[in-house]
């Protein structure tokens, strides 16, 4: 008889660097959510509610890094930020 095989218990985490396309703009345009395991949609869009989760996070991180890339204010404001408000400190 075949051995059935197991599937994970743990769900892969991705850091600020992996979700800073999808804070910034909804889309993973490189990728790196799926390396790091997590499935997007076609476009690159992540699972809303596994968006929000990360957002609670590091969506402080992300912010962090967004003004620092950004010193004199970005042209627009950040998909995570739009979505979600402002994160937890």
């Amino acid at each position: 008889m075949p051995v059935r095989g197991r599937k994970k218990k743990r769900r892969a985490v991705a850091d600020a660097a992996a979700w800073y396309d999808v804070f910034s703009s909804e889309f993973d345009f490189n990728g790196d959510l799926a390396d790091a395991g997590l499935e997007t949609d076609a476009y690159g869009r992540p699972d809303w509610e596994e968006a929000r989760k990360a957002w609670q996070r590091l969506g402080q991180a992300f912010l962090e890094e967004f003004a620092a890339e950004y010193p004199n204010g970005a042209h627009y404001v950040p998909w995570g930020l739009e979505q979600f408000g402002d994160p937890p400190r």
